[in-house]
């Protein structure tokens, strides 16, 4: 059975490729495969224990129990420290749901799998277990804010999916104040019903967020894990947009008219100004820069895999020309070119600046995912080491496994 760690083997037969341009932020995707164990490595049911016993903390609601419909009591959320396993065991035999949240954080196995769709997407990828015994369901009929990924683990979950009438977005700083049209309503959730699908165990469905869903458990405890997809939107591009020209622009970093809120000529003399700022901001407004900003973003938020690093320091003295190097896999990687100044290549929180002659080689480590240190273009061979060294110790390059040392043709024309 093939480890589930990319979004290629997550959605397999449909390619990534498929996948974006036929259902991302527009259509459910349903793939029943009835394959049992699929997703068992990741989290199952003999990993409830041991994650309850083995993790000491985390955020309030890290653990969450829902009553059955119909109970007086309402839902429950505990840090894990604060929690016992017993308690859990006596609520599950109860009737009540089981909800284990930020698993990305704190499950080992989940890691490979998060790194890689954070990758793909260049967005923020959450993990949650759903434990939910026979008959029951863990939430009325809801939307998320997020994209998901559903993962049917154990056991079999009905699920309902209601018509898509607007797409959810998280980071609403005004969200309170905000005048919403009726579609972000109640009304949102009495669409039209699309589909009613049962998912067993090795079954994948792809949810975009603000479809409405629900689901039950049928004839038997249910396990599944909820992967959530927080990506970047436009709005967020043109906040940092606003950001970007207000680093240019005193006009906008000015204050708003003391007592604007209060005061009718303050709100008039604002309303005077907003043309001309728009303006102003118009005028010092770049894709380009913009693109950067967002770009160094998440490379900087993605960070860094967990995967065993230190040891590769031990192995810098042995370095050389032969040596076969490549990317810590799921590593983001940008390069910036200051004119003929300097080059910069920038990879989790990190970054290495050098001299614009460096400018080959960086843009070669960024579009190869592996090669010798030998084939480092535009450098002379002491300098290739040098920076091939740098590049392992800061945390963006490794020694390739074994299995990974072909000869410099089959390398490049590999990662070309």
């Amino acid at each position: 059975m093939k480890k589930v760690a990319s979004l290629e083997t997550l959605l397999s037969p449909v390619t990534p490729q498929e996948f974006i341009s036929d259902y991302w932020e527009k259509r459910f995707l349903y793939l029943p495969r009835d394959e049992r164990g699929r997703f068992e490595d990741l989290f199952s049911l003999r990993d409830v224990d041991h994650w309850l016993r083995s993790t000491r903390s985390g955020m309030p609601d890290s653990v969450l129990t829902t009553p059955p419909e119909g109970a007086e009591s309402g839902a429950q959320r505990y840090r894990p420290q604060d929690v016992a396993v017993d308690d859990i065991y006596d609520a599950f035999a109860k009737g009540h749901s089981v909800v284990l949240n930020y698993l990305e954080d704190s499950w080992p196995p989940l890691f490979d799998l998060v790194r890689s769709l954070g990758h793909s997407f260049c967005a923020a990828i959450g993990v949650n277990m759903y434990l939910t015994p026979k008959g029951s369901k863990t939430f009325s009929l809801h939307t998320d804010e997020h994209d998901v990924f559903v993962l049917q683990v154990q056991g079999e979950k009905a699920w309902r999916l209601h018509e898509l009438r607007n797409l959810g977005v998280m980071r609403l700083d005004y969200k309170k104040e905000l005048a919403f049209t009726p579609d972000w309503g109640h009304s949102r959730l009495e669409g039209e019903l699309l589909a009613e699908l049962t998912l067993r165990s090795g079954d994948v469905l792809y949810i975009p967020r603000g479809m409405p869903h629900c689901a039950v458990a049928k004839d038997a405890t249910s396990l599944h894990l909820t992967i959530s997809v927080t990506p970047l939107y436009w709005m967020d591009f043109l906040k940092a947009a606003v950001e970007q020209a207000a680093v240019q622009s005193p006009e906008l970093r000015r204050a708003l008219p003391p007592g604007f809120v209060e005061d009718p000529d303050a709100a008039e003399s604002m309303r005077r100004q907003f043309d001309k700022v728009f303006q102003v901001f118009q005028e010092n407004l770049s894709f380009d820069a913009t693109f950067g900003v967002v770009t160094r973003n998440r490379v900087r938020a993605h960070g860094f895999p967990q995967d065993g690093h230190f040891a590769q320091l031990n192995e810098l003295e042995g370095l050389d020309l032969d040596s076969v190097l490549e990317r810590r896999e799921g590593i983001l990687c940008a390069v910036d070119h200051y004119e003929d100044k300097f080059s910069n290549i920038r990879f989790g929180a990190r970054h290495v600046r050098g001299p614009a002659r460096l400018r080959e080689a960086f843009d070669f480590i960024r579009d190869h995912s592996r090669f010798k240190v030998a084939d480092l273009p535009g450098l002379d061979d002491q300098s290739r080491v040098v920076i091939a060294r740098r590049l392992i110790r800061e945390g963006l390059l490794r020694f390739a496994e074994p299995q990974a040392a072909h000869s410099r043709l089959e390398l490049v024309a590999q990662t070309a």
